[in-house]
């Protein structure tokens, strides 16, 4: 039960912050470790918690604005950022910053990984009061950087974690660029070379937790290294275990729902190597109030919360709905497990992002018993195949082919499934028939019974309309929608927030796609939208950027199928006159319906 009281009390002074006097977290830890009751637990963590988050934030003073010189540590890999950049994490100066780079230098600071040290010259410039993003990531502003002057590797054991990712990189040469990107995200969570449609699949079809590492990948890491280690002795055994598990977590970049699992796993095994061991609610407790001690700010990261709801349904749900359930002891186990993980991340998912997709709920269940596999076969095989290199390396990631292609498979058909969404009323219904059903209430089975139908209404009532006649989607992109698709790009947005307005505006084919601008935005958008939806016809103005567009001229008409397109050009941009046989009329900017 303390447990339980110390995660209360250190997620409730983590919320707060408030500036809280030393000597008063002196007294407080004090009677509360020799009063141990509920309250004093309780108070004692909070205290304790504000005081170090209060500290954290005095602590992201920035300093003036201007230009910097000098070197800087990577803490992350960096990754794409707009359209012709790249943006990492970095310690300077003794503070948190994020470095950006474009163009040439961008290719640069690209090369370079987590851990390597990079001497810059460049202009900082502060973060915004109003920037939680930054704030939560203890960065006090961002380097825009001018010149790359010299590059250098970073400590022996951060060297050590990027060759143990260059070769599972290398060995997963040998599948498809989609397969390659997703089979990374799932072991190590180096999502950087995922193509828009793949983030945009697995996020429609809510897998999208398992492109990141999470609890499971410490799971699997521990049941590899379990073997190994069960004939030593306790003190050698958790030095091993937790050895491995930093380890593990410098590999994965120091995710926030890695360091979830890492300290759950960490307080079993420390727990068992004590000859105390601890349940899985007790072990998430315990693991909560430890991390949020060491950082408070990770309460506020979305990653964080996700990750530790997800525990907290499958720790005290699935267990009890699976015996409810019927069936094959693998499927139910599955199901409840599933079930149970959903319904727990719901509430935050909803809050954050809107509605739900119904689709997630199956898909999680037809994904999930593939992941496990994947994660295992990539933390052994993938390890000696990157080191034998080809042709062996393709025989043997033949079964993560499969494995992955078959996930893949699932994320798109979920993606471009009739569009059903899971609203707040909804969830909250089918959460009551699952929680009475776990707990054996009374009349549990008839309620359950109920859920189908009235999730059913619900997702009917939630689920997006389809685009007909004239829609702006939002993202820079208008759909119009008669006899044939058009798409018309204004000014998009990064091309996954386009294809995902895309989709959510019932759009399941494309017959057209006006790129007004034809630059690059448009280029990359237009990429993005062939990649989803097939060949289709693409307008731009002369001298565009568009690869495969044609080019328009003032008067110009194209035909798709039976359908006349007349188009003109507004100081330089591409607009649609009119459509025959059947009007589409788009007009410039303040014309539109």
């Amino acid at each position: 039960m303390r447990a339980h009281l110390a995660a209360l009390g250190a997620i409730i002074g983590s919320l707060l912050m408030w500036p809280v006097p030393f000597v008063l977290v002196v007294g407080a830890a004090a009677i509360g470790s020799v009063r141990r009751t509920g309250p004093w637990v309780v108070v004692a963590i909070a205290v304790t918690c504000s005081f170090l988050g209060s500290r954290a934030l005095g602590g992201l003073e920035p300093p003036p604005p201007g230009g910097v010189e000098g070197w800087l540590t990577l803490t992350s890999d960096p990754r794409p950022y707009g359209t012709f950049g790249v943006r990492a994490g970095a310690v300077w100066a003794g503070q948190r910053v994020a470095v950006t780079a474009h163009g040439p230098l961008a290719g640069r600071l690209d090369d370079a990984l987590a851990g390597d040290q990079v001497r810059i010259e460049g202009r900082f410039r502060p973060a915004r009061p109003d920037d939680e993003w930054s704030r939560w990531r203890h960065e006090v502003g961002a380097i825009s950087i001018d010149a790359v002057l010299a590059q250098r590797p970073g400590a022996p054991v951060a060297r050590f974690a990027n060759a143990i990712r260059a070769a599972l990189t290398g060995g997963a040469a040998a599948l498809g660029r989609d397969d390659r990107a997703i089979f990374l995200g799932m072991v190590i969570g180096d999502d950087r070379a995922q193509s828009p449609v793949v983030s945009d699949d697995f996020r429609a079809a809510g897998l999208g937790h398992l492109l990141v590492v999470s609890g499971q990948n410490v799971a699997f890491v521990i049941a590899v290294l379990g073997p190994l280690v069960r004939r030593l002795r306790p003190g050698p055994r958790l030095l091993v275990l937790a050895s491995a598990l930093s380890f593990f977590a410098l590999l994965t970049r120091f995710e926030p729902s890695v360091l979830r699992a890492v300290g759950m796993a960490g307080v079993s095994v420390t727990a068992a190597s004590l000859g105390t061991p601890v349940d899985g609610r007790r072990a998430l407790s315990a693991a909560v109030a430890v991390v949020l001690v060491l950082d408070p700010f990770l309460v506020h990261v979305l990653a964080f919360r996700l990750s530790a709801a997800a525990t907290a349904g499958i720790v005290w749900f699935s267990a009890p709905l699976a015996a409810r359930l019927r069936g094959p002891e693998p499927l139910r186990i599955a199901t409840a497990t599933t079930v149970a993980a959903q319904l727990a991340v719901a509430p935050l998912l909803v809050a954050t992002f809107g509605p739900m997709p119904l689709a997630s709920l199956p898909a999680n269940l037809l994904a999930g018993p593939a992941s496990g596999p994947i994660m295992v076969w990539g933390c052994t095989g993938g390890l000696v195949a990157g080191m034998v290199g080809e042709p062996v390396a393709a025989v043997v990631h033949w079964p993560t082919g499969v494995l992955v292609g078959w996930v893949r498979a699932v994320a798109r058909g979920a993606a471009l499934a009739p569009p059903a969404m899971l609203g707040p009323w909804s969830l909250l219904v089918l959460g009551l028939a699952v929680g009475t059903t776990a707990r054996r209430v009374p009349g549990a089975r008839p309620i359950a019974a109920l859920v189908a139908g009235a999730v059913a209404v619900a997702s009917l009532v939630t689920a997006p309309a389809p685009a007909l006649g004239t829609t702006p989607v939002g993202a820079g992109i208008t759909v119009i929608a008669d006899r044939r698709v058009v798409v018309v790009l204004h000014d998009p947005h990064p091309p996954v927030d386009a294809i995902e307005r895309v989709r959510e505006a019932g759009v399941r084919r494309v017959d057209l796609i006006v790129a007004t601008h034809g630059d690059a935005a448009d280029a990359h958008a237009v990429l993005a939208l062939r990649d989803r939806y097939g060949s289709a016809v693409v307008l731009a103005p002369p001298m565009h950027r568009v690869p495969g567009a044609t080019s328009v001229r003032p008067g110009s008409v194209v035909r798709i199928d039976r359908v006349e397109i007349d188009t003109v050009t507004v100081d330089g941009e591409v607009e649609l006159a009119a459509c025959h046989p059947a009007p589409c009329h788009h007009g410039p900017e303040e014309e539109r319906p």
